[in-house]
This record gives C-alpha cells, structure tokens and sequence, in this order.
C-alpha cells in the first residue's frame, strides 16, 4: 500500500466487513463465540414498546407529518443540550433512517468524482465504501496508536490539505475508542482551509468513560466559523429499535439544509410510528447514563480476558470495542497478519472477531456486546496456557 497520505485508491472497497463475518460464522462447523458483532442487545424503552403494540398496523402505514417531526426535532434539541450541553437550532437538525443511509445521503449530496476526500483510518469502513464508490480522490489520515489514536497528519503537507474540501472523521473512534481531546482535534482541524466541511460519524458520541460524551460541534466549537461542521448521531447500538432507527445529522445549516433537500429524492418519508419510536427513546433520561456504567465494566471485564489470552488490547476511552495487536502467533501456530489470525480463531477455537488492517499495522477488534456465558467460554481457552504471543 501507498504511504498514508498519498493519494490512492483505498483499501476496504469490496463487501461489507460484518456482513462477510457474519456469513463465515453461519458456515462455520459447530458452535462460536461471537465478539465480532456481538449478540447482546438491549431492550427498547417500555415507552416504546407499548407504543409499537399500540400503533404497529396503522403507525407503520402512515407516514409521518409535520407535527411528528417537530416532536422528534424537538426531542433532539433537548437531548443534545442534556447529554452534550450543546444547544443548536432546529434548522440544525435533520432526521435520517439509519446511519448508513445518512452516510449515503451525505456522499451523494456533496461529494463530486472530482474532489478529494481526507478519511481518518482506522474508521467505521462505510464512508470510505460510498466515496470510493462515487469516484473521489481519498487521503488517508493514519490514527496513530502511540499517540493515543490521534491523527497523524505529518504526511499531509500543508498544499495537499489546502485543496481538501471535505474531512471525514470518526470520534469516538470504531474500532479504536480513540475520543481526542479539544486542542489535539483543533491543531488537526486547522490545517485545512476555510470553508471546509468536516464531518464526524458520532454513533459513539454517549459512551465515553474518563470524559463527558463526545460531540465535534462542541470539541471544535472554536473552529466553527472557520470550517463547515456537521455530525451523525446514530443511538442504534443504545436502543434496540431494529428497523425502527433513532438516527440524525446535525450541524452548519446551510449543509444540513441542502441535505434536506436531496433527501426528499433519497427516500420515501419515514412512518409516523419511526418517528414517535426515535422520540421516544430520546427522551430516556436514564438510558444513557445507564449504558455508560453498563459499558464500562464490560469492557473492563473483557480487557483482564485478553491480557490473560495473551493479547495486547489498546486503551479503549470510549465506545463498546477493544482493540488488540494482532499476535504473532495462536496457539504456537504463527500467523501473518489480522486476517489470518482472526481466521484461525474462528475455525480452530470458534472465536469470531474483526480483523483490522491499516498498514504497517494489523489489529483485532473484539466486541463487548457478548453473552456472560461467552466471556467464560473465552477464558476457558486460556486456562491451561496463554492463547496468544505478541
């Protein structure tokens, strides 16, 4: 692979990570332990829940009005200034059906075969997909593990990030946690010219866990009349709504606004019992709180298993995912890299996890989203000697 920073025509532009792992995990021979994805999933709000019971038929059916998203939008204000103290206009605030689909609608709408496109790597692969997809130039910004997974800017060279028009970042960090501090993110921001959009996927924003929650739009707050921000926030992983996403883009108004506009031609309206369903778990003062504290032992619990596999896990500040060193070799059989490693996990031990690959380094993301049951299962493969060697 090129040198980071270069351009180049981007790794990660084939099928959809988690969709080919899960496709490995059904065609593996016997039982397996999943931290890849994960199988824990959290109830919805019992607020929620009613209101399905109550209104499935004909809330499915009815697409939403105005009067339903004025709600929503309004859930939206309030929430940001609860979790983030972050207080932004209703302007500001677009709900979308999904993070990917945000994710699209974003590319789509401002993203031209012509342009060049600086992407943070490691990062959720999605955005990286679509704009391969649509034929921009990308430049890869390493996030460097000795420095805490910030980004390492030092081969972007000051002309090179003068004629970026569009940064994409992804903070709190999948895989890595990485939630950097406010002047870490400003002397990164700075390098770019005026008028630049920057967005941020902050499907992570709400679980940190040595600071408050994590929004660019309060992190780069200085730099706002300088770059164009704009944000994804996407409580999926919080709210167990399947189909019934609690998802929106939030930031500068005049993207958010043309956003808006290409939307109406991106997809259908959204049913009225999407929209109360998102409101509804928005307004779950507790649930946010709770899955920080919930997340943190996890991830705690799953950290001490891996140092007695013999893995290195990385510092993970934020998020629901540890990241290790791929190991040299499992089980006294040497492995070459993160996806040779995670293959022989899954079809000799029937541990599913993510390889991750960002040249020179190989990584292995783990999920704290297992079963209890699971994380014994993992530990019992360790008993008897250490599973892995560095």
């Amino acid at each position: 692979m090129p040198q980071s920073g270069s351009r180049r025509t981007p790794v990660g532009t084939g099928r959809y990570p988690i969709a080919a792992i899960r496709q490995r995990i059904r065609e593996h021979n016997g039982p397996v332990l999943d931290f890849a994805v994960g199988r824990y999933r959290e109830d919805p709000p019992e607020a929620a829940v009613e209101l399905i019971r109550r209104e499935a038929d004909g809330g499915l059916l009815v697409p939403c009005g105005q009067d339903e998203l004025d709600a929503y939008t309004d859930a939206v204000v309030e929430m940001l200034d609860r979790v983030y103290g972050l207080r932004v206009a209703t302007g500001s605030i677009l709900p979308v059906p999904g993070g990917r689909t945000a994710l699209s609608l974003l590319a789509s709408a401002l993203i031209r075969p012509s342009d060049e496109v600086a992407v943070v790597e490691p990062a959720y692969p999605a955005f990286l997909r679509i704009v391969s997809q649509i034929g921009a130039r990308v430049r890869s910004v390493p996030l460097d593990p000795g420095r805490g997974f910030a980004p390492d800017d030092s081969l972007l060279d000051p002309e090179t990030a003068e004629s970026l028009g569009f940064v994409a970042l992804n903070f709190p960090n999948n895989p890595t946690g990485a939630a950097p501090p406010a002047e870490v993110l400003a002397g990164f921001l700075n390098r770019f010219r005026s008028g630049t959009i920057v967005f941020n996927d902050a499907t992570y924003g709400p679980l940190t866990y040595d600071r408050p929650p994590w929004s660019i739009l309060t992190e780069a707050a200085s730099l706002a009349g300088q770059l164009r921000l704009v944000e994804l926030h996407s409580m999926a992983k919080l709210f167990a709504t399947g189909p019934l996403p609690v998802s929106f883009m939030v930031g500068d108004e005049g993207i958010v606004e043309a956003l808006r506009e290409f939307s109406e031609f991106a997809w259908s309206p959204q049913s009225a019992l999407q929209v109360k369903v998102a409101r509804i778990c928005l307004q779950d003062r507790d649930r946010l709180e709770g899955a920080r504290e919930f997340y943190r032992k996890r991830m705690a619990e799953l950290r001490d298993t891996l140092l007695e596999l013999g893995f290195e896990p990385y510092p993970a500040p934020a998020g629901m995912y540890i990241l290790c060193r791929a190991p040299s070799s499992i089980r006294q059989r040497p492995v070459a890299d993160a996806g040779e490693a995670a293959e022989v996990l899954l079809t000799e031990l029937g541990v599913a996890v993510v390889p991750w690959e960002v040249p020179p380094h190989s990584y292995l993301r783990f999920s704290a989203r297992y079963l209890d049951e699971e994380l014994e299962a993992l530990r019992g493969l360790g008993r008897d000697a250490r599973l892995v060697r560095g």
